[in-house]
């Protein structure tokens, strides 16, 4: 009776294992991707929304974006207390910022609302990830170390462990999709060098946008403690 017990034991064991190992990360992401985009249409869509973006700091900021992903040309139009600065990025690559709708050479203005036009890429490469998931990681991924079934948000998910090519704030990703639909609804951003770092995002709602399923609310918290730190709403379309 014993052997018959632990044989049970060490099959269920050894299956539940197998059955993990099992997941295929690239097809769920794969069915992600098709879920939130399908008509394979993120690489040629232009995205213009007007965005909130609350943090504890700043609890009144508010931004225009424009994405053109045909010709990658950019734009980002925000509030800086009374002013609004603008980082443009045009279809030839050529990067510019005005402030109050023209080209400012004050130091103390630049260096206070980092009006470089250094900083333009980084601008375009954050919007073009975070609003583009999960279709946008498609050619920045280097591999996906990880997927396993999983609880997120109280909600059964599965759970993509990947390593980026590059960072966006770091290498380490760990995505979070519905099982039912594979929704995108949560992100975790890790740190391997900084134990406290680290981001954990919350997705909430969507918003279809030229037929592209966007997550319209992402919260921002600190991973260590899941402390909050602001967050995205898009309110709507911008139709010039």
């Amino acid at each position: 009776m014993k052997d018959a017990i632990l044989f049970t034991f060490i099959t269920l064991f050894f299956g539940g294992c197998l059955q993990e190992e099992a997941i295929d990360g690239s097809t769920i992401l794969s069915e992600s991707m098709a879920y939130h985009d399908p008509s394979n249409s993120w690489e040629n869509t232009i995205l213009q929304i007007h965005v909130q973006e609350p943090r504890m700091l700043n609890p009144h900021r508010y931004s225009i974006i424009k994405m053109d992903n045909t010709d990658n040309s950019f734009s980002l139009k925000r509030n800086r207390d009374d002013n609004i600065s603008e980082h443009i990025i045009d279809q030839d690559g050529n990067s510019s910022v005005l402030w109050n709708g023209e080209i400012t050479s004050d130091t103390a203005l630049v260096n206070k609302y980092r009006l470089d036009p250094a900083r333009n890429a980084g601008y375009r490469e954050f919007y073009q990830i975070f609003y583009g998931l999960p279709m946008s990681l498609e050619d920045r991924i280097l591999k996906i170390n990880h997927a396993s079934e999983t609880t997120f948000n109280q909600q059964a998910c599965y759970q993509l462990s990947i390593e980026l090519k590059e960072p966006m704030f770091s290498k380490e990703w760990r995505l979070f999709l519905l099982k039912a639909t594979k929704e995108i609804i949560g992100i975790e951003i890790v740190s391997r060098d900084k134990p406290d770092g680290g981001e954990r995002l919350y997705f909430e709602k969507i918003i279809k946008i030229n037929q592209i399923l966007i997550p319209r609310i992402r919260h921002w918290h600190q991973l260590k403690d899941d402390t909050y730190s602001g967050t995205d709403i898009i309110i709507g379309e911008i139709n010039d």
